[in-house]
């Protein structure tokens, strides 16, 4: 990071971002909806959508396409989510 970009960003005061595994643990709760059945339901297996819960898996964009359809929560949202979670943890990463 050169001098000027480090005067003007400081990662230590970026908002903490969570997984999207989160938001889908939540989701499922709402929904009444265990593991299994959604993943029976979006046609993936159950370690895939446990390891997205735990923070372990990225939602794929054919996953958030799935998802959509079982959530009614938009696929770019579900991308936008993992994204900014994802750019959340390289720039903590750059900063340590």
């Amino acid at each position: 990071m050169d001098t000027l970009t480090r005067h003007f960003f400081d990662p230590s005061k970026l908002p903490a971002v969570y997984h999207p595994g989160e938001t889908l643990s939540e989701k499922l709760q709402e929904m009444g909806m265990e593991v299994k059945e959604f993943a029976m339901k979006v046609s993936l297996p159950e370690e895939v959508i446990i390891s997205v819960i735990k923070g372990q898996g990225s939602i794929t964009p054919k996953m958030a396409e799935s998802f959509e359809m079982a959530t009614k929560i938009p696929a770019y949202m579900w991308l936008r989510h993992q994204k900014s979670y994802d750019d959340f943890i390289a720039r903590k990463k750059t900063s340590l």
